[in-house]
């Protein structure tokens, strides 16, 4: 058996504010004995912003305590971020696991928004927790009805997101937002734990669609709207 966290918050365009709210979840999670902790897209160095600047020593600074704080709680971490590679930037998902070295999957399906700053990514990336296969996929990702297959024999998906729109769009967008991980889980047999974003930045507004839903389609927990929260499931 495994325990299940996954974290609605708000994001903010400093890496120090998120860190903080991170780190309080992580503790909030040793708490209730979880054992992997998952947070929305862009969680660590925020969505909304030019990620150009994004510091690099800054990051790795605060992605270095995270593993030690792995390390120390026992708790597994999934932590979206950008994340510079080389020349190129990546939306990514940190998969961050006690005394092992951090993996990174970097988002598939890219917006137009992502596409100022990030590049494609190439493959999906798997990982096992208390000898459960989970996949990891990000936000846009959720659109794909195919990505989900490539993941061999996966017992739960997580999905990272920051579902930002201008407030015109809310009203679709949001009902798309909480029907897909309904429909990815039915269509593929597995748990489905997505993490969204709440608050409002630069005119652009995420009410967030955390939830975690069963193989059979039935949502268990469900963040309220607009607030932060943490969901929970002993898989």
């Amino acid at each position: 058996m495994v325990r299940i966290g996954v974290v609605q918050m708000h994001l903010a365009r400093d890496i120090q504010i998120n860190s903080r709210t991170i780190l309080k979840y992580i503790e909030l999670a040793k708490s209730r004995k979880i054992e992997i902790l998952c947070f929305p897209e862009c969680a660590l160095t925020g969505y909304i912003r030019n990620h150009r600047d994004v510091h690099s020593n800054d990051l790795y600074e605060v992605i270095t305590i995270l593993q030690q704080v792995s390390n120390s709680s026992k708790i597994s971490l999934l932590v979206g971020s950008s994340f510079p590679c080389k020349d190129a930037i990546y939306n990514s998902a940190l998969i961050i696991r006690p005394h092992l070295q951090i993996k990174k999957y970097f988002k598939l399906n890219l917006t137009d928004y992502d596409r100022k700053y990030f590049l494609k990514g190439k493959k999906v990336h798997s990982f096992k927790i208390n000898n459960i296969q989970c996949g990891v996929l990000i936000c846009r990702d959720q659109n794909d009805p195919f990505l989900p297959k490539e993941f061999i024999k996966p017992k739960l998906l997580f999905y990272l997101s920051s579902h930002y729109y201008k407030p015109y769009e809310i009203k679709v967008k949001e009902r798309k937002n909480k029907a897909f991980p309904i429909v990815r889980a039915v269509e593929n047999k597995t748990y489905v734990a997505k993490s969204d974003a709440v608050g409002t930045q630069d005119g652009f507004v995420s009410v967030g669609t955390s939830m975690i839903v069963d193989p059979q389609g039935v949502v268990i927990a469900e963040a309220p709207r607009k607030k932060e929260a943490l969901l929970e499931l002993d898989l």
